[in-house]
């Protein structure tokens, strides 16, 4: 998985860079064999530090999350747990819950099946 670090009026040292990577690439993994790429871009607006998180984890699928905080690991891990919520609800609703076909017929409802003769 491709992944862009950006910091716009803020400087993003390696130590957070790898941080960064890990959770983005765990937060992936946990939910989405294959992603595709990640960004996480950090700007510092006034006194807060905004972090928008974007994961493509397929063909028309991703996910955005935006987090402002007073500093940088504190915005991060905020859009982080959201950018994970928002994976998780959309794996639970690809979920089928339905493990056997369903039919209308009687028998499936709990008459006995007919004894073949002998």
């Amino acid at each position: 998985m491709q992944i862009a670090i950006t910091g716009r009026h803020v400087s993003v040292n390696e130590s957070f860079r790898d941080q960064v990577t890990q959770r983005l690439e765990s937060s992936a993994g946990k939910f989405f064999s294959t992603a595709i790429d990640a960004q996480a871009v950090f700007a510092k607006v006034a006194q807060m530090i905004e972090t928008d998180l974007m994961i493509h984890v397929g063909h028309g699928i991703r996910f955005q999350s935006h987090a402002s905080a007073a500093d940088m690991t504190a915005s991060f891990s905020i859009a982080a747990e959201r950018l994970e919520k928002r994976m998780r609800r959309h794996k639970r609703k690809l979920r089928d819950h339905h493990k056997t076909p369903r039919s209308g017929r009687a028998a499936d409802v709990g008459e006995p099946s007919p004894q073949p003769a002998d």
